[in-house]
């Protein structure tokens, strides 16, 4: 999977879709894919399909400011 460089939570994405977010459990770093609509992100999943499917019944994440990166198709 082709991926951009992180992104500080800060700068949001120009586009609605699905993104990458680096979230922390204990020491450990684990990537989640996320669905951004525009104006918050919705909650971390294992699969970009998942992901895409949080769009549909949408419910934000408890943390908004993760950095981020893009999925290159």
């Amino acid at each position: 999977m082709n991926l951009t460089d992180w992104f500080p939570g800060s700068t949001k994405p120009v586009r609605k879709g699905v993104y990458q977010r680096e979230y922390t459990y204990g020491k450990a770093k684990l990537p989640s894919y996320c669905y951004w609509n525009g104006k918050k992100w919705g909650l971390g999943n294992f699969t970009v399909e998942n992901a895409m499917l949080d769009g549909e019944a949408f419910v934000p994440a408890p943390n908004q400011s993760l950095r981020w990166r893009g999925v290159l198709k």
